[in-house]
């Protein structure tokens, strides 16, 4: 956590540093980092090896020598200028030591350029850039997520529960199961198929295929409905599934554009685009992984249009609910959000005091979330108590029934409750369509 900070902290305090134009750090898949400088004319006569020596003491094998400038004879040089073009703008910040302050780089002065192995989809996207395959008009499919920080906290039962309601309603639904390493959407809807979204998946890695044959069937879980919910389950288990899932690429970007769509995002999108064009659905609800799962990033930050995000009361399911606020509002920008938060298994008299404390402190919780990432200055305007706000959960009680059955029939009541009843409502608000 402190290696970025440190780097920024020692070459600032160097002599002769604040004559240098530029500066870009270069961190490798493994957190290595490296220093690039740019002398431009002011500092062409700063020595290099003093800060060398300085870096190298303060961080150990965190740092890595030499430090390449543009300066630098043929292929060092060249390789230098390639990192100040391929770069972008970074404000580093750090601790004083001596007062304990926090002090700011240089504005416009410092560069970073970065790779990771995977989580790209969490922590790359400037605001703006995770926009879904396509904007929400009054002829498009919307695309909705179902995403939980935790697994069994009646995420996918609250998938059901909404593609049912809409179905219900006359409305076209495809259901899609992006618990790749999880899967269980097809079972419980009663619609096995022979291939799988894993199998489209690596298909397209390898040929660039595009066919949702022998993908999809009918709901038949849902009785009379099952006509208009169409289901896309993950594939059929299996060892050929777990050799799939080792196919899964997603950190295949070219090494220079580190925010550019990996291969499994651009199979993922190819999906929707077919799933619009030959099942043309109202609705496309994606069953999303749990956790900081690099599937979970792609359908909440880059593939959705609406994000439903579904916690129980718990230490745990606060500190995963405001991570996921903050990635989203840095991903997508607060202007983009469209979330709706679902507080599962609360008491199930809402009226008794145990139900009480836990919604208060559940609401709490959300609102300093939102405040502190999202709302931002506006959080006073927006206000803690202001109905339908991001913010405000909708609470769906426990009820063992659900945590206990055989058959969708058989808890159908529960399943069109009120909690998901105003689940459903919200949902479809959110989904309006956006002014060209």
């Amino acid at each position: 956590d402190d290696v970025l900070p440190t780097v920024a902290r020692v070459c600032e305090a160097a002599e002769g540093f604040d004559l240098i134009e530029r500066c870009a750090l270069v961190r490798d898949l493994r957190g290595n980092v490296r220093l690039v400088i740019d002398q431009g004319d002011g500092g062409r006569g700063f020595e290099v090896q003093p800060l060398e020596a300085a870096l190298t003491t303060e961080l150990g094998r965190w740092f890595v020598a030499p430090i390449l400038t543009t300066d630098d004879d043929k292929e060092r040089g060249r390789l230098a200028r390639n990192v100040f073009e391929k770069s972008k703008a970074w404000q580093p910040t750090w601790r004083d030591p001596a007062t304990g302050e926090e002090v700011r780089g240089r504005e416009g002065f410092w560069r970073r350029l970065e790779r990771r192995l995977s989580k790209d989809e969490w922590l790359t996207s400037p605001p703006g850039d995770g926009k879904p395959p396509w904007p929400l008009r009054a002829a498009t499919p919307s695309i909705v997520t179902f995403y939980s920080f935790k697994g069994g906290v009646g995420r996918t039962t609250a998938l059901v529960s909404c593609a049912w309601q809409l179905a219900r309603q006359q409305k076209r639904v495809v259901v899609i199961d992006l618990d790749l390493e999880a899967p269980g959407l097809g079972t419980l809807l009663e619609s096995e198929t022979d291939r799988g979204v894993l199998d489209f998946v690596v298909d397209h890695l390898a040929t660039g295929e595009t066919s949702l044959q022998g993908l999809y069937g009918d709901a038949r879980a849902l009785g009379d409905d099952a006509v208009r919910v169409t289901v896309l389950p993950a594939g059929r288990l299996g060892v050929s599934f777990l050799e799939k899932l080792g196919r899964l690429d997603f950190a295949g970007a070219d090494p220079w554009m580190v925010a550019s769509a990996s291969p499994v995002e651009r199979a993922l999108e190819a999906l929707l685009r077919a799933v619009k064009r030959e099942l043309t659905p109202d609705y496309i609800l994606l069953d999303s992984r749990a956790g900081l799962h690099d599937l979970a990033g792609l359908s909440l930050h880059r593939l959705a249009h609406v994000d439903v995000l579904v916690g129980r009361a718990s230490a745990q399911g606060y500190e995963g609910l405001d991570v996921t606020i903050a990635a989203l509002a840095a991903r997508k920008g607060a202007a983009q959000m469209r979330t709706v938060i679902l507080h599962t298994m609360t008491p199930p008299d809402l009226t008794s005091l145990e139900a009480i404390i836990e919604t208060k402190e559940f609401r709490e919780r959300a609102w300093s979330s939102f405040a502190r990432h999202v709302y931002k200055e506006n959080a006073e305007v927006i206000g803690e108590h202001t109905p339908e706000a991001h913010h405000i959960p909708i609470r769906v009680p426990f009820d063992n029934a659900l945590a206990r059955f055989t058959t969708l029939g058989g808890v159908e009541r529960g399943l069109f409750g009120p909690g998901y009843e105003q689940l459903r409502a919200r949902v479809e608000t959110l989904c309006a369509p956006e002014e060209p």
